[in-house]
């Protein structure tokens, strides 16, 4: 891969990472109200078991706390390091400064 191409598909790569973890977590926060698994059998045509494979099951609520934490403090990572860190990043890896 080249430097400059990979330089340039960094963002995207960002924002593609932050839109991903931001839709399993709201995958598996709405999976927890009562009529949502119905929804989302019907709307992905999985069974249940499937469903459950992919991580969306009905947990209590120390266990959602538990399987929702590792996923937000990713998210909140990388937004943190899309919005502060990555331009200075970017400034300092710049081909210019090589």
């Amino acid at each position: 891969v080249y430097y400059s191409l990979w330089r340039k598909v960094l963002k995207g790569f960002w924002w593609l990472v932050v839109a991903y973890t931001m839709l399993v977590l709201i995958a598996v926060y709405t999976f927890q109200f009562e009529d949502f698994p119905v929804f989302w059998r019907n709307l992905t045509g999985l069974t249940d078991e499937q469903l459950g494979d992919l991580g969306l099951e009905q947990f209590s609520v120390s266990e959602l706390f538990s399987s929702t934490l590792i996923p937000g403090f990713f998210l909140l990572a990388c937004i943190l390091q899309l919005h502060y860190f990555h331009r200075p990043f970017m400034h300092i890896t710049g081909l210019e400064h090589i």
